[in-house]
């Protein structure tokens, strides 16, 4: 482990933001070199890297792919380890540094054991935190011309007992979207507010009928939320009326269906606000995450893998209130994500003082590992 725990170190130390992975993507494929896939695919859905292990023979009957994630987020790093993030306001703070190294690790397995009959696909999949970079490589030629049964992926837990498994058949991962909305009215002289269209109290209307009426919305859809991101409106100047404003807003479920519901909700209610405001009133949905639906069929399997090695299993009552670009391939096949508990007292996803247990790159190179076997046998 202790090539890969300085391979993740340096993954750390040097991050990129979603679209901007070019230097993360050549470290990935230079270490893929070295353990001899059959292909390498580059620039997949912009900064994308493909592993091809072909199975031992030349007989396939499954491709399974593994997938990690190559960006990192916008967060000054305020861990104070050695291997701390060297550019300002970017930082490896949800574990894709450590999601890569197992899938080295896992790329070095293969070569040393090609699977029987089974053929691996390694994803390193860029623009994940902005929930667009699994639909871009979706639509990329070279991977619409890959035929996959099943795809996998492990996310770290922190919070969560270490090393032990988490699943869930059905909704792992809620759909999430940003809902923009902006208000134009017209500035005015602050000493002649009536002169100009102040935006300020369909801004507070807005948020507060939303925070009313919310809760019989998610009575009757749970597992739904919704949180304001950001509020903008005016400069600190005492002299001037603005006249415009714009609030961001978040709204999760458990479902796709759901939340579709919930945003045609907000939208009418918006339209509804409209109607009394002189100025004009839009809305626009951003950073859209599907939800991670997994396959019963391979939550099984997954159990089967951490049972074998001896892994703690637990299986979820409820799915994660978070979101997980991922979710977007279940379009097109079979989904499996899992959780590994990266330890209670581990600092929270994204934050400034989060870093990867390394501990779980073991765990996590032999789950996949013990999926590659479970397809493998005769």
């Amino acid at each position: 482990m202790e090539s890969l725990i300085t391979l993740r170190k340096e993954l750390h130390k040097h991050p990129e933001l979603s679209g901007e992975e070019t230097e993360t993507s050549q470290k990935v494929i230079r270490e893929l070199e070295k353990y001899e896939p059959s292909q390498i695919l580059k620039n997949i859905g912009g900064n994308g890297v493909v592993a091809i292990f072909n199975p031992s023979g030349n007989d396939t009957d499954k491709t399974i792919l593994f997938r990690a994630e190559l960006d990192g987020l916008p967060v000054n790093e305020a861990t104070s380890v050695d291997y701390q993030s060297v550019k300002k306001g970017k930082m490896h703070a949800c574990g894709h540094d450590g999601h890569m190294a197992i899938l080295i690790g896992l790329a070095r397995e293969i070569q040393k054991n090609r699977p029987n009959r089974v053929c691996v696909i390694l994803l390193f999949q860029p623009a994940e935190e902005t929930g667009e970079g699994a639909l871009k490589v979706l639509e990329d030629k070279k991977f619409k011309e890959l035929v996959i049964d099943h795809a996998y992926a492990l996310h770290n837990l922190p919070g969560y007992d270490e090393n032990t498994l988490y699943i869930k058949s059905n909704s792992f991962a809620s759909a999430s979207v940003g809902v923009e909305i902006s208000i134009k009215g017209e500035s005015s002289h602050a000493a002649y507010p009536e002169q100009g269209i102040n935006p300020s109290n369909v801004v507070a209307g807005i948020i507060k009928k939303i925070n009313d009426e919310f809760n019989a919305f998610s009575k009757s859809n749970s597992g739904s939320k919704y949180a304001v991101t950001y509020i903008k409106m005016g400069e600190r100047a005492f002299g001037m009326s603005p006249g415009e404003a714009s609030i961001g807003l978040t709204f999760r479920s458990e479902t796709d269906d759901t939340l579709k519901k919930c945003l045609d909700w907000v939208e009418d209610l918006v339209k509804h606000e409209a109607k009394t405001f002189s100025g004009n009133i839009t809305t626009n949905r951003v950073e859209p995450f599907a939800a991670t639906i997994n396959s019963d069929e391979g939550c099984e399997v997954v159990k089967i893998a951490g049972k074998q090695l001896g892994i703690d299993v637990e299986e979820l009552d409820n799915s994660f209130p978070w979101s997980e670009d991922f979710g977007r391939f279940g379009e097109k096949f079979p989904i499996t994500l899992f959780g590994l508990g990266s330890g209670k007292d581990s600092a929270p996803l994204h934050s400034e003082k989060y870093d990867f247990n390394d501990s779980l790159l073991p765990a996590g190179i032999n789950l996949f590992k013990a999926i590659i076997d479970y397809y493998s046998q005769p």
